[in-house]
């Protein structure tokens, strides 16, 4: 997995990666994320995605987000 993406000529991460990278897990990075998303002025750092787990081909909740978001 890449650690930086270009999505709309923008260069951003997921919160799948932070929570590898880090050896943390998903469901905590997402929730620190939604605590985050509480602040207005932090919202524009944050996309809302959906990825597929390659195992169960089930689709999960997910975050992109900039540098600033990082």
């Amino acid at each position: 997995m890449n650690l930086v993406i270009i999505q709309n000529r923008q260069a951003v991460t997921t919160s799948l990666q932070v929570a590898e990278s880090f050896e943390k897990r998903h469901d905590n990075v997402l929730r620190e994320i939604e605590g985050l998303l509480k602040i207005e002025e932090a919202q524009k750092y944050f996309q809302e995605g959906t990825y597929e787990h390659p195992q169960n081909k089930q689709q999960y909740r997910m975050f992109y987000m900039n540098r600033d978001g990082f």
